[in-house]
């Protein structure tokens, strides 16, 4: 059974972190904040969304409407209609988007629905320093052969307080340190709570990222299932096991919920957390698994054996024994 144990706890802390973490090209925060005109959200048959960070468009046309999307020098771009979806090779834009690979040429079909997502270069924001309204963008489109544009604006988002939030982090961490010193007895619960707080912390955080920050606009459902599945193998762990042993994957929990959280360290310099949570709250989040998961993961190994100066005086004042007698 404990062999069984350690060995779910080490496959654990080695391969969560990797199976929580956000995806190499998927967006946590950022300075900037684009919206999209009310007409252009109002296009009829044409439904659009700003993705990834607000980095990439996606477009979807209903039946029966097409679609023509126009490059950085007005040519033809890309093109939704009943047939699907297709992509000019000869477009400068599409070059430079990626949208196809090299040596192609004429139109190019890229699948037969009528969605398609790409990284719009029309969406990079100007650069500037002051909060607030940051500039537009303007992208040409012919909707049933009508010619009109698809618009928004850039807003700059003032950024987080690094300093407050590092003050509450280390407000924390000296408050529970002085508590468990204070209270040693009490040591073992507080670890517990705080591994189990600190991974459920993460968890949230995990799970509201991954419903919005997919590059194609859907939910990460791999990564959020990959964290309840997890989070349901610690737990049951944690309530199987007793004692030391429950202190240690409480500890185990809160190193996971750490490596987990990393990745979101962002969210306390940019303004625009990419998250299901308002920016403040998944904050908070990232911060309860960081502060709270680290404390549990450095308790919940200390003080497992005595020292050898406590071994020695254990042994002083030990009862000797004499003639069989005490």
């Amino acid at each position: 059974m404990r062999r069984a144990v350690f060995t779910c706890l080490l496959l654990a802390l080695v391969g969560a972190p990797s199976a929580l973490a956000h995806g190499r090209t998927a967006t946590v925060a950022l300075d900037y904040r684009l919206t999209l005109d009310a007409p252009s959200a109002a296009l009829t048959g044409v439904h659009l969304r700003i993705l990834d960070g607000d980095r990439a468009l996606q477009v979807t046309a209903d039946p029966g409407v097409a679609v023509l999307i126009r490059g950085v020098l007005r040519e033809p771009l890309l093109r939704i209609d009943d047939t699907g979806v297709w992509a000019n090779a000869a477009s400068p834009t599409a070059t430079a988007d990626k949208v196809v690979a090299p040596g192609r040429s004429g139109w190019v079909r890229l699948s037969t629905g009528r969605t398609i997502s790409w990284h719009e270069h029309r969406l990079q924001p100007p650069r500037v320093s002051t909060p607030g309204p940051a500039g537009r963008f303007v992208i040409p489109v012919e909707v049933s052969g009508r010619a009109t544009t698809v618009g928004g604006s850039f807003e700059r988002v003032a950024r987080p307080s690094g300093v407050v939030w590092l003050l509450c982090a280390a407000m924390t961490a000296v408050g529970l340190a002085g508590l468990v010193r204070a209270r040693r007895g009490l040591r073992d619960l507080v670890v517990v709570i705080l591994g189990t707080g600190g991974g459920a912390a993460a968890l949230i955080a995990v799970t509201t990222f991954a419903a919005r920050d997919a590059p194609t606009g859907g939910v990460s459902w791999l990564q959020i299932g990959s964290g309840v599945v997890i989070g349901a193998v610690l737990v049951v762990l944690l309530l199987r096991s007793a004692g030391r042993r429950r202190v240690h994957v409480a500890g185990v929990i809160g190193a996971i919920a750490v490596a987990a959280s990393l990745g979101s360290l962002p969210v306390f310099w940019h303004g625009n957390v990419i998250s299901a949570l308002p920016g403040t709250a998944a904050r908070i989040m990232c911060l309860v698994a960081i502060v709270a998961g680290g404390i549990a993961a450095v308790l919940s190994f200390i003080g497992d054996s005595p020292t050898p100066h406590a071994s020695q005086r254990q042994r002083a004042n030990a009862p000797r024994l004499r003639g069989g007698r005490t």
